[in-house]
């Protein structure tokens, strides 16, 4: 089977369960966010900072390295899951231990308690993820699609009853520790590994994994820390009210965008490594990619900006209005999010990943002092100073990953440049479509706004963004196609992308 049509295929079946979890999970949201209030949101988002943090240093870093080795043997396995098994064990003791620090910082001891509740969710995820890297590197999406659906079913269902029973905001830390040990159960019982105990640790091969893995650690925790800060700031300057509207708005934005990028980002990766292993080069599907990206992310987040009032009115009710001027900025990190996720991966596939990480904590440092200045104004300007650092970083992003493909910068931006002009005529014709229905219920705003927006996008893309239409209808015929099929044989008559191949060499861990 080709790669492309691997990729197709695992595209469709990660969209299919990751759509289906969005869904529970945006249900079991919602009902959730009537029944608990923004403060108990905001409560657990102050006290999950540092867990969710943690999660992330052993989630995806040092188990890329399976992903991205040519051939990894069973002491490579080996040595990445003891080495994760350890950091996360020291992560949780480093979590229980800091968390009446912590609380005394908020001034508020419930948040240490459930810091502590919430941390053995790090040791779990740490134990599961060499079985899920294999997953993935086999291109087993169907079975990282069915656990991924699994989880949130099960969660909803314990955190739903635990909220009718007046549990508070503990009926979200049980939600989150089922979530979490159902994902375990299930990697492990469909994955063929079993860790075997390293008599003799190999020192090289230890030194190999991390001068991966530590760029990689360094990526994963700065991408939470441009979340979390904005959370520690905001719980500090605003209190919970304010956190808890921040928290709400990035849940909404996480899981728009998690329906669009979750299934190209999760097969992306194996598929660049394999075919940069296979072929050489990688750049002909990262073109494609960063076109189904940006046309499908950019409309679809500005449509939400602009709707983001009615959008809280419907979903959350009159409580959650107030929420609307941070959604509409957070739409916009959404949209930069979802390519700068296939970006991420191509660099990861590629073993370059050093200056996307110097990138990304030096976004941190710049949202923190964005935001401090920015707090006098209010949260709304606080979540507006922190998009705005975003989007210009966002430049740098490009060129490094036009490094890593060996083309010009020029020539990536252009793709995102026609998504963008397509996003902003969609964002005016909705603009214009909401001062006509002025005084009309926000359910008759947003979904006639729905309905024209996607009209809009549709039409517009026909003139604007062609070869974005039919690359996309290309992957979805591959994805149809049940014999194996050369690539040659789905496409159409397209021009070559205008992509120079890389060099031979296929780069070091920086």
């Amino acid at each position: 089977m080709s790669t492309e049509r691997q990729f197709s295929q695992g595209v469709a079946w990660m969209a299919i369960g990751g759509w289906t979890e969005q869904a529970f999970n945006f249900a079991i949201f919602v009902v959730l966010a009537r029944i608990l209030g923004a403060e108990a949101f905001g409560l657990l988002a102050m006290a999950a900072a540092f867990v969710v943090l943690s999660e992330f240093l052993v989630r995806d870093t040092l188990s890329e390295y399976i992903i991205a080795h040519d051939a990894p043997d069973p002491d490579d396995l080996n040595a990445v899951f003891w080495m994760l098994a350890g950091l996360g064990i020291a992560l949780v003791a480093a979590l229980v231990s800091a968390a009446p620090w912590i609380a005394r910082f908020y001034g508020d001891p419930q948040i240490g308690d459930l810091m502590s509740a919430l941390s053995p969710t790090v040791a779990l995820v740490a134990l599961t993820a060499v079985p899920v890297a294999l997953l993935r590197r086999e291109m087993q999406f169907r079975i990282l699609a069915l656990r991924a659906v699994a989880g949130v079913v099960a969660g909803g269902i314990v955190g739903l009853g635990l909220a009718i029973a007046g549990a508070g905001v503990w009926a979200l830390v049980g939600q989150r520790l089922t979530v979490v040990g159902v994902n375990v159960v299930l990697a492990w019982g469909a994955s063929d590994f079993r860790p075997g105990w390293v008599k003799q640790p190999d020192p090289n091969r230890r030194r190999r994994i991390m001068a991966f893995g530590y760029p990689v650690l360094s990526l994963r925790a700065a991408e939470l820390a441009t979340v979390q800060v904005p959370t520690l700031i905001l719980g500090a300057v605003a209190g919970p009210l304010a956190t808890g509207y921040y928290a709400y708005s990035w849940r909404l934005v996480e899981a728009a965008s998690m329906l669009i990028v979750t299934p190209l980002r999760m097969v992306s990766q194996p598929a660049f490594a394999s075919l940069r292993r296979a072929e050489g080069s990688a750049n002909a599907l990262f073109d494609d990619l960063a076109r189904l990206a940006s046309l499908l992310a950019f409309p679809a987040f500005t449509g939400l900006a602009v709707l983001s009032a009615a959008f809280l009115a419907v979903i959350g009710g009159a409580n959650w209005i107030a929420a609307a001027p941070l959604l509409s900025a957070l739409a916009i990190v959404g949209a930069r999010s979802v390519v700068v996720q296939i970006e991420q991966s191509f660099c990861l596939a590629h073993g370059r990943v050093t200056p996307l990480a110097v990138t990304a904590w030096a976004e941190v440092c710049l949202i923190a002092l964005a935001m401090a200045l920015a707090a006098p104004y209010g949260a709304a300007s606080m979540t507006w100073a922190m998009t705005g650092v975003l989007l210009l970083m966002w430049g740098v992003r490009i060129v490094i990953v036009a490094r890593v493909a060996d083309l010009r910068p020029q020539i990536l931006l252009r793709r995102y440049i026609e998504a963008a002009a397509l996003a902003a005529l969609v964002g005016v014709a909705l603009a214009l479509w909401c001062r006509v229905a002025t005084g009309w219920s926000p359910l008759a705003v947003l979904l006639s706004g729905v309905l024209i927006g996607a009209a809009a996008c549709a039409a517009l893309a026909r003139v604007l963004l062609p070869q974005s239409l039919a690359v996309a209808r290309r992957y979805t015929l591959q994805a149809k196609r049940r014999g194996p099929t050369a690539r040659a044989a789905s496409k159409p008559d397209l021009p070559a992308p205008d992509l120079p191949a890389p060099p031979t060499t296929s780069g070091d861990a920086s």
